[in-house]
């Protein structure tokens, strides 16, 4: 990859030829999205593609996804440590909709932005698809025997939703991942077979907040 943009002698007087390589690919990764900073006068962003084969993205990907996976998303099946942090997320989701059964928010939404630091562990916490399976000190992650794929927890435009609905003093609530409905966690019983809404009380019993 670095013999594509450099002379060879440059090449290899590089002690971290790895790691120059990596930030390569960190550009690759990001150029899609610099458009405005790229020279290229026909406004196609920048040609990466010239120093990046499909092969060495698709390797770098995955150093990236193994990365994750152990630095904040399932991680080992013995610990929460990568995911824990993201319980305040999920309370606040709780005490939003808890307010609103209390008569005591008058608010339509609680909207809140973050990047997949948080979306990841979030994901992991509330088990939702595709981060449900940890991994063991004996069988370390692969894309061969685990389904986690940063790509599809935290893809570009990530979103976690919970829409809440009343009548008759039930609430009611339905769970939006990256724009679809999406059951909760195992163990957590929607309000008919096969539905998307689940009673609050049985919310709150399945995540321990009762």
């Amino acid at each position: 990859m670095l013999r594509r943009i450099f002379e060879e002698p440059f090449v290899d007087g590089i002690s971290d030829q790895a790691g120059a390589a990596q930030a390569v690919y960190n550009l690759y990764a990001i150029a899609p999205a610099m458009i405005q900073e790229s020279p290229a006068p026909d406004g196609k962003g920048w040609d990466m593609d010239r120093f990046v084969s499909r092969s060495d993205a698709a390797w770098f990907g995955y150093l990236g996804d193994v990365e994750d996976f152990y630095e904040k998303g399932p991680g080992f099946s013995d610990s929460d440590i990568t995911y824990k942090m993201a319980d305040v997320l999920l309370d606040d989701f709780f005490k939003q909709v808890e307010a609103k059964r209390a008569d005591a928010s008058d608010l339509g939404a609680e909207l809140r932005f973050t990047h997949a630091e948080e979306i990841i562990p979030l994901a992991a916490l509330m088990g939702l698809p595709g981060s449900t399976k940890p991994t063991t000190p004996e069988e370390a992650y692969t894309y061969g025997n685990n389904p986690w794929r940063g790509a599809s927890v935290a893809p570009l435009g990530a979103n976690i939703q919970w829409d809440v609905y009343e009548k008759d003093g039930r609430y009611l609530v339905r769970m939006l991942y990256n724009e679809r409905e999406t059951p909760f966690k195992a163990g957590c019983r929607p309000i008919a077979r096969g539905s998307a809404f689940y009673d609050l009380d049985e919310l709150e019993h399945c995540f321990g907040r009762g």
